[in-house]
């Protein structure tokens, strides 16, 4: 068996079998799922849990992929050596995991949502750079993507980065439209995110 690359992103799970040819359906994560379409390799795995039936997570295994494309809100995928709906339904319930490195080149300004998640976003909107928190995920929007940010503080006493919270003890976020009009700069060697956004909105 191949060994898995450290890099694998997961991208989507397999739903299921879909006609008699042996095809299956995945349902994608998020926007960065158009990547099924393009990759020749896929890693999957079945997750632990209750409803997977298994204790332990499997260690993902490489399956070739002849063609993918979208079918509405799914991905549609043949699978070398999976000729029928038998065999397909069979994978029912897998993670879809592709390696980091076999993502396309962006253009200039695109960028990977899971290349975003993490990084640290500064504002200057006091006139000041300081640090608002780090990006926890991205919010599909039809409009356009947000950043979810879990906003931070330095504490003092530790001298370290923690979360700010509300008074209910919960953390804070800000959402920050991932637009030109907001985000002045985007460092993903140095993971930080530059904007304007105002630090109590």
């Amino acid at each position: 068996m191949n060994t898995p690359p450290k890099d694998l992103i997961a991208l989507g799970r397999i739903v299921g079998g879909h006609g008699v040819r042996g095809w299956v359906k995945v349902q994608p994560f998020s926007s960065d799922s158009d990547v099924l379409a393009l990759a020749k390799q896929w890693w999957i795995g079945r997750p632990a849990g209750p409803l997977s039936g298994a204790s332990v997570a499997d260690t993902p295994w490489v399956i070739e992929i002849i063609w993918a494309r979208p079918h509405g809100s799914t991905y549609l995928a043949s699978v070398k050596g999976v000729t029928d709906r038998t065999a397909a339904d069979q994978l029912k319930g897998h993670t879809v995991f592709v390696a980091r490195q076999s993502f396309p080149a962006l253009a200039v300004d695109e960028y990977y949502w899971v290349d975003l998640i993490g990084c640290k976003v500064t504002t200057d909107e006091s006139g000041q750079t300081q640090t608002l928190g780090v990006v926890h995920e991205i919010l599909d929007n039809p409009a356009h993507p947000i950043l979810s940010v879990r906003q931070q503080r330095l504490d003092a006493s530790s001298n370290r980065m923690v979360d700010r919270l509300d008074a209910k003890e919960r953390p804070i976020f800000s959402l920050i439209p991932f637009v030109a009009a907001h985000i002045d700069a985007v460092d993903l060697a140095q993971k930080t995110i530059t904007t304007h956004w105002p630090t109590d909105f």
